[in-house]
């Protein structure tokens, strides 16, 4: 890790991109499917394909550069569509369902992971607490929780997004930026099928709705 070159993509920057993506990913599915469809199969077509609506979003505000080159990681197994030409690459497997990572033009030095996402689309409290463990522990400038479920429901008297975000504060650092992304199907808690975001900063009470 370099922190001289730690401000090549800020939390802003990275949240800004993460936002697009998912909802471009609503649109790109609409009417097709929901993430619970295939929250049992290993290569999620929903996390497969909000890696590739990243890559493409990154690819479309961030220019290219010779110093640095930015890589998406995550399950992505054959993709059933074709993809214009990215300065991002896609890479498979890492240790989170989607990791975005930036390189030194060899290849060779890290610079910074500018945000790391668990796609668990299990709204169940067990998968996403152990979600949350996860995303404490990464090295990211942005943690990202993207799940179906809704957000107001009840966890122990708080609401599901509270709960996430504070179990997210009880393992993380103070003051680490935290997006929580949480789709409802059209007919269920939405009147619309997309994505309720919140953003929240570990340490702290409040969250902010998007």
């Amino acid at each position: 890790m370099s922190a001289s070159r730690a401000s090549l993509v800020d939390a802003q920057q990275a949240s800004a991109c993460v936002t697009a993506a998912l909802w471009a990913l609503t649109a790109r599915r609409a009417g097709a499917d929901c993430p619970i469809d295939y929250a049992r199969r290993v290569r999620n077509p929903w996390t497969r394909d909000l890696a590739v609506e990243l890559a493409l979003e990154i690819d479309r505000v961030l220019p290219a550069s010779d110093a640095h080159r930015h890589e998406i990681s995550a399950k992505m197994g054959p993709l059933n569509r074709v993809l214009p030409e990215m300065s991002v690459r896609l890479a498979e497997g890492g240790p989170y369902p989607v990791s975005w990572r930036v390189y030194a033009a060899d290849d060779s030095a890290l610079l910074e992971q500018p945000a790391v996402i668990s796609a668990q689309w299990r709204g169940m409290w067990a998968h996403l607490s152990r979600a949350c463990d996860d995303l404490a522990q990464a090295r990211a400038g942005l943690r990202v929780l993207a799940t179906q479920a809704n957000p107001d429901r009840d966890v122990d008297g708080l609401s599901l997004v509270t709960a996430c975000a504070y179990r997210l504060s009880a393992y993380a650092p103070p003051g680490k930026p935290v997006l929580l992304a949480f789709y409802g199907p059209e007919g269920g808690w939405r009147d619309e099928a997309g994505f309720s975001m919140f953003r929240y900063v570990t340490g702290e009470q409040g969250l902010e709705a998007l």
